[in-house]
């Protein structure tokens, strides 16, 4: 396979819209399941595929839908009978130490920066008892700007041969945010308490 060949993209992008709206939800929502899936790099194909604005929407509702699927089942779980062997686990108890002092803005937040473990604050905020709609409305909002940037990107990326500058532009951006991502994590206490919770 020569992934440099224009034209085998071509065909690959022609059987992937084969499948309509199923195939670039699907995938977006398999990234809050796979967390190593690269999500940045599956918005692009989407945007590459449907369009800016198609592929955009596909791809926040498949993200924002395995978001709150994750949340959900996590949700459930800590409410079945067995949940409570394992919930007072001292690394369980400090998740949700840290979940006890987010508010609604500190997850909007979070929800916006694309180095945040989106898959860890669906497991955590699942376990907890944090509000169910203020959670989903969250992370709603600010999957919107994380995604529109990720868009931005894999538009760039499509158009990189008519648009280099705009590609350049924006691929600074991202490397910006990326790395403003990580120091606002880092204050956050969210990278120490997934690690926690992992180790």
């Amino acid at each position: 396979m020569n992934l440099f060949d224009y034209s085998m993209w071509q065909r690959l992008m022609e059987q992937y819209k084969s499948f309509g709206i199923i195939a670039p939800i699907l995938i977006a929502m398999l990234e809050s399941f796979i967390p190593a899936l690269p999500l940045v790099l599956i918005v692009a194909f989407n945007i590459s595929t449907y369009g800016w604005f198609w592929g955009f929407i596909y791809s926040y509702v498949g993200s924002l839908s395995g978001s709150i699927i994750v949340f959900l089942f996590f949700r459930w779980v800590s409410g079945q009978s067995f949940a409570s062997k394992f919930i007072h686990f001292k690394r369980v108890e400090r998740v949700l130490n840290w979940v006890s002092k987010q508010t609604m803005a500190m997850i909007i937040v979070l929800s916006m920066l694309p180095t945040t473990p989106s898959s860890f604050m669906n497991f955590a905020f699942g376990l907890s008892d944090y509000p169910k709609r203020k959670y989903i409305i969250s992370i709603a909002i600010g999957k919107i700007t994380m995604i529109g940037l990720l868009a931005l990107f894999g538009n760039s990326l499509t158009n990189i041969q008519d648009h280099p500058i705009i590609f350049i532009f924006s691929l600074a951006v991202l490397v910006i945010t990326y790395y403003f991502s990580n120091l606002y994590n880092k204050r956050s206490g969210i990278k120490d308490a997934s690690n926690k919770e992992s180790n």
